[in-house]
């Protein structure tokens, strides 16, 4: 059973003291990887039970969305106990995505923390975050996936992903995508529908991210906790 952190059972937390820092109400850690810089963060005396990556978009990298779009805070504002993840993606449209697959990201962050990582992963892309996304849906292992305004270029792997994993579901937080996007889930099959959602983000496209409400709000979302 998943639980908030004020409910979760003490314990150290899920990175190492000697290797990571303290942050808001948790420890973060910063490391070098052969796909470029991952930013790992978790509350202080929680043992996760969620794991949360997110892809940030074009014209950033991952440092830039670690500095500039106060993910930490809304990550601390959520109030759960899980392991937050950010990755780099692609820069722009030339860029290849770095990521391809998601397994050798559990084995970077297992070595990071030393322990098992929890295996129930949502994984969210802003923007061209999409594109890392999208490799993901080839793999089977993650099968939570939330686009923050983030459904551009050819539908068909959103459609594949839902129709060969049963688990699969997708999220959807439209701004500039949305009649894009309502356009192609209401074309689904009825079975695979069921399995998509999708809200207006009442913001711009940057402010899907950048505003504090739809991370916390999603992420608080998978442990059946109310808005905040």
């Amino acid at each position: 059973m998943l639980l908030p952190l004020a409910l979760a059972a003490l314990s150290s937390g899920c990175l190492p003291e000697g290797t990571s820092s303290p942050q808001l109400n948790g420890r973060h850690q910063r490391l070098v990887t052969a796909q470029g810089p991952v930013h790992l963060w978790c509350p202080t005396g929680a043992a996760p039970e969620l794991l949360v990556v997110y892809v940030h978009g074009y014209d950033d990298t991952v440092d830039d969305a670690y500095r500039d779009h106060g993910l930490i805070e809304q990550f601390s504002r959520s109030g759960v106990n899980a392991m937050f993840v950010l990755i780099d993606g692609p820069t722009g449209p030339q860029e290849p995505v770095r990521w391809t697959t998601f397994r050798p990201l559990l084995d970077e962050l297992r070595r990071a923390a030393g322990a098992p990582v929890p295996t129930r992963v949502m994984a969210m892309g802003h923007s061209g975050g999409n594109r890392t996304l999208r490799e993901w849906t080839k793999e089977g292992v993650v099968t939570d996936l939330v686009l923050l305004d983030a459904f551009y270029g050819h539908p068909a792997p959103w459609t594949a992903f839902l129709e060969k994993q049963p688990e699969a579901r997708v999220e959807l937080v439209g701004a500039l995508t949305f009649k894009k996007a309502e356009g192609w889930r209401a074309g689904l099959p009825r079975t695979s529908r069921a399995r998509v959602a999708q809200v207006a983000a009442g913001t711009n496209h940057m402010g899907v991210v950048t505003d504090g409400v739809w991370i916390p709000r999603l992420v608080r979302a998978r442990f059946g906790l109310p808005s905040i």
